[in-house]
């Protein structure tokens, strides 16, 4: 079973994007207070701030604070210049020290659409992640953002690299039911169920006829060829 992990020591390592003068707020006490305030449901810096006004008295007693709470738009600021994928790192460090080791865990992989992340001034579109679910240990593994002008095809790839995998069950719907994904899961020592839809129209048809067969009280690949050949081009599971 893996150690618990502070949040301070995970992400001690993190580099600081500010010049030595302008640090009134220690990085730690900044991820400290947006963790533990997004926790409790805030999803804006204004809301970061005002819960850390709340607790002042509870994280002082936990916390350095040498200037009180910093502002909204401290946080804003130092998130906005945060590096992405250091951050990554060191999240994914911590949630792992929390994560039980469990035989044959799902793993769900799914794409969602961040509500109110676009920007019409601007002209950005919303933004869509990929991320993993721990279904036993109820976590959120990792996400990873899809590039503009892209999809989640090529998103999966990057964020199961990011995860292990070894010994679960990764599920992923039929947007992920390439071969490429398959033999990754399988590489990393997973198991996986993927959505079969008319995305895959060859396959989709094989196992159609074949279940056809089957309710049909015939010997399973009686009237039809059993799926076996394309499923193995796909990528088979260890445990098939």
């Amino acid at each position: 079973m893996s150690q618990p992990l502070s949040l301070l020591t995970a992400f001690a390592d993190l580099p600081d994007p500010r010049v030595e003068r302008t640090r009134w707020h220690s990085l730690a006490d900044l991820l400290v207070i947006a963790l533990c305030a997004t926790l409790c449901g805030a999803d804006r810096f204004p809301a970061l701030e005002t819960w850390g006004l709340a607790k002042e008295d509870w994280l002082r007693q936990r916390l350095a604070l040498p200037h009180g709470i910093p502002s909204h738009d401290t946080f804003n600021r130092v998130f906005a210049r945060l590096d992405p994928e250091a951050f990554t790192t060191c999240f994914l460090r911590w949630v792992d020290a929390l994560r039980l080791p469990l035989s044959g865990e799902q793993i769900a992989l799914d794409g969602k659409t961040w509500r109110h992340s676009f920007d019409t001034a601007r002209g950005a579109g919303p933004i869509h992640v990929v991320s993993a679910w721990a279904a036993e240990n109820r976590l959120v593994l990792g996400q990873v953002k899809v590039e503009d002008k892209s999809n989640e095809i090529t998103a999966l790839p990057a964020l199961l690299s990011l995860l292990d995998v070894s010994g679960c069950l990764v599920t992923i719907d039929a947007m992920g039911c390439q071969k490429q994904i398959a033999r990754q899961i399988v590489k990393q020592e997973g198991d996986y169920v993927l959505a079969l839809k008319g995305n895959q129209p060859s396959l989709f048809e094989e196992v159609r006829l074949f279940l056809e067969d089957w309710a049909e009280g015939n010997a399973p690949g009686s009237g039809h060829t059993c799926p076996t050949g394309a499923m193995q081009e796909l990528g088979r599971s260890p445990k098939g």
